[in-house]
């Protein structure tokens, strides 16, 4: 009655342990063997009723199943890897297994004026997007840029998608509005990225003076997630 094979098996292994059980139970109380065989299979009931509620129990849909979604899932680990190595995207696309971590300032000749925290994250296109340090820097006088202050924010991007490349900050658009009311935008950069995680930082050049707190909203609408950031002091006038 059971169609299960593996289910089969068990169920012959415990039914025939618990008539043997019963039928050295009965043989203690001076009842023949063989006669002790018969009462301890009369006392179990009937046997297809029995097989019938056993087979309910283990269906044998459910193995199948899984089996089935396990060999569809190999398959498209394969082809997906195969695919991800044949034009270098993915897993394939990258030397390392963890990029190195983002710092601030994020250049080395850029100087820290004031430390700050940052909150918020969230999930844009299916990527996991997560922010970590913020600081207020000066820029260096450069031929093509004077010098300015710059607001910075690490960012980590992750998915668990082995043949896709990592998110491109700089496609992500960002805007910003702080505790004087005055907006603008905020720009994403890459940095390095790994298989599954990437590196980069955001800025947001010649912050309002007097601003000390910062709300930025990433991504498209129906698709964004919000930064908090807090300065330690109110942005310096320039």
């Amino acid at each position: 009655m059971i169609r299960q094979p593996l289910a089969k098996r068990l169920a012959r292994e415990e039914l025939t342990a618990h008539l043997e059980d019963h039928a050295a139970a009965l043989e203690e109380q001076g009842i023949p063997p063989k006669e002790a065989s018969i009462q301890a299979v009369e006392a179990m009931g009937d046997p297809y009723q029995i097989g019938r509620q056993l087979d309910r129990c283990h269906s044998s849909l459910f193995p199948g199943l899984t089996a089935l979604f396990t060999v569809l899932g190999i398959m498209l680990l394969l082809v997906s890897t195969v695919a991800s190595g044949l034009h270098h995207t993915g897993l394939f696309a990258h030397s390392s297994l963890l990029p190195p971590v983002c710092t601030l300032p994020f250049q080395e000749n850029e100087t820290l004026v004031v430390s700050g925290s940052v909150s918020g994250g969230g999930t844009i296109g299916g990527y996991r997007v997560a922010a970590k340090d913020a600081a207020l820097v000066r820029t260096p006088d450069d031929p093509d840029a004077p010098s300015h202050l710059e607001l910075q924010v690490t960012l980590s991007t992750s998915h668990w998608q082995l043949w896709l490349d990592n998110l491109d900050l700089y496609e992500v658009p960002g805007t910003w509005i702080d505790s004087t009311g005055a907006t603008g935008t905020a720009t994403c950069y890459s940095w390095l990225d790994s298989p599954l995680t990437g590196t980069g930082y955001l800025k947001i050049q010649d912050p309002t003076p007097g601003a000390q707190w910062f709300t930025i909203t990433l991504g498209r609408p129906g698709d964004q997630i919000m930064l908090r950031i807090d300065l330690e002091e109110e942005v310096p006038a320039s």
